[in-house]
């Protein structure tokens, strides 16, 4: 957190230090890198403001397979360059021992560290069971066939209840949005939001 700012969002960090983000030609905004490599450390020294190309380029130099498949993606590289990417990351975490497939251990963990906070889905299996049953009792178990969650979505679309039939309006941009792809896009993921 910046004792400055009071904030750990390091875009509004960079921003209260550096002044604002700057766009490339495209009228998108530079992205944030973290020089150390930290992304905990949002000290104002360690944030340099490049464009997307060159964040990708800087981490595919370090090898940084994972960063680099969340920002080709941001770049709309096709889908053969991203699995290509995230091929490279699961090797690198298989080499060292991270990849949720190797050995157990990390399984393992994660579900002792669930069991002790209370998270595990296998710990209360007769909460399971009274919500599955009431689910079913209520036409919404997804066991229970097409017929009945086909009437349910027919029910939502023409009572405009149905997530696809809403529309949202998005402050960054101005746009009115319909459907799932506001979250992915606008409202604080809106590309125009620091713009």
């Amino acid at each position: 957190m910046c004792i400055y700012c009071g904030t750990n969002n390091y875009r509004g960090i960079f921003t209260k230090h550096h002044g604002p983000i700057p766009k490339d030609e495209t009228g998108r905004t530079y992205d944030i890198h973290h020089i150390d490599g930290n992304h905990t450390n949002n000290d104002p020294t360690n944030l340099k403001a490049i464009t997307i190309n060159e964040h990708f380029e800087i981490h595919h130099a370090q090898g940084d397979y994972g960063a680099c498949v969340r920002i080709g993606w941001r770049m709309n590289k096709t889908p053969e360059e991203l699995s290509e990417l995230a091929k490279e990351n699961a090797k690198q975490q298989i080499a060292n021992g991270t990849h949720n497939f190797v050995g157990g251990e990390v399984q393992r963990k994660l579900a002792k560290r669930r069991l002790q906070n209370g998270t595990h889905n296998f710990l209360d299996s007769e909460s399971q069971s009274t919500r599955a049953k009431k689910r079913v009792e209520n036409g919404t178990h997804h066991m229970l066939g097409g017929d009945i969650q086909r009437n349910n979505a027919r029910q939502m679309v023409e009572n405009g209840t149905h997530p696809m039939m809403r529309v949202r309006h998005c402050e960054h941009c101005g746009r009115d949005i319909k459907g799932l792809t506001f979250n992915k896009f606008h409202g604080d993921n809106c590309k125009m939001k620091n713009g």
